[in-house]
């Protein structure tokens, strides 16, 4: 809850006869011919998805295919040139990041702007402002940057909106209008909007104290991968807050939680084992 994500899409969109004959090469377990559909796409047919599908394969390196970070920069740039928003929003990812090239934030800013022209990466873009990252912190900039994100579909950005009114950064604290916006995010499968959400149930921030619904919102949370929601829950089941208590479950949930790499749910583990020892 103390900070966002960053969300990175790297699907496969299939709109194009070349994509579906690439995604049966992928079900197929076919990476060799996978590339090559994806590369004759790319290379013959000058199709700037083609390109964009091509760098997801060497991005995300699956399947039998070596990641190739340079490989993948070199394709995203031909198809970003090619105006494909999300090929300019992942360039963005790779620059904030330092994937394979120097982490440079006002490269990253400049191709999340070209992105989010077109809807995409506006997020990612609101995320630099709202922590100063690159750019002088701009909370009125990062709000217009979500707002546009959350009404284009992009449930990240609803969350991070939900986040300010809760915290009342750069608007008026309106628990209210961050609780609809946590709504929205967690029903559109944003773990860390559920356990968001949760937090306002058990903390009554703008709602009646309701320990089965934060119980509820955490689970759900932990179900959608968010390691914290499964450490916020484990703690409901250890405490008997919302739920029987049970620490058979408070145990399954601290380890999804220390799993995904969370420290203090491992913490709480071990005193959970401890105590149950007394």
């Amino acid at each position: 809850m103390k900070k966002f994500i960053l969300l990175l899409a790297l699907g496969v969109i299939a709109n194009a006869g070349f994509i579906s004959d690439g995604m049966d090469a992928q079900k197929k377990g076919d990476h060799k011919k996978l590339i090559e559909i994806y590369d004759e796409a790319c290379n013959k047919q000058n199709k700037a998805s083609g390109c964009y599908n091509l760098a997801v394969v060497y991005h995300e390196g699956t399947g039998g295919v070596e990641k190739d970070y340079a490989k993948a920069l070199s394709l995203y740039e031909k198809s970003c040139k090619m105006d494909f928003a999300m090929a300019c929003g992942n360039l963005g990812y790779m620059h904030e990041s330092g994937q394979g090239v120097d982490q440079n934030f006002t490269k990253a800013i400049n191709y999340y702007e070209k992105a989010c022209k077109d809807n995409e990466a506006c997020t990612s873009l609101g995320l630099l402002y709202a922590n100063g990252a690159g750019v002088k912190r701009d909370l009125k900039k990062a709000i217009s940057l979500y707002t546009k994100s959350c009404e284009y579909g992009d449930m990240m950005g609803c969350n991070n909106l939900g986040y300010l009114y809760n915290k009342g950064e750069g608007v008026e604290k309106d628990f209210k209008k961050a609780k609809t916006y946590y709504e929205m995010a967690c029903n559109g499968g944003i773990g860390m909007a559920c356990d968001n959400l949760g937090y306002l149930y058990a903390f009554s921030q703008g709602v009646m104290q309701d320990y089965a619904q934060a119980a509820k919102h955490f689970e759900r949370s932990c179900m959608l991968g968010y390691a914290k929601g499964c450490n916020d829950i484990a703690i409901m089941y250890a405490e008997a807050k919302g739920v029987k208590k049970d620490e058979k479950k408070a145990k399954e949930f601290f380890a999804k939680a220390c799993d995904k790499g969370l420290g203090e749910a491992c913490e709480n583990a071990k005193i959970l084992e401890k105590d149950s020892k007394k």
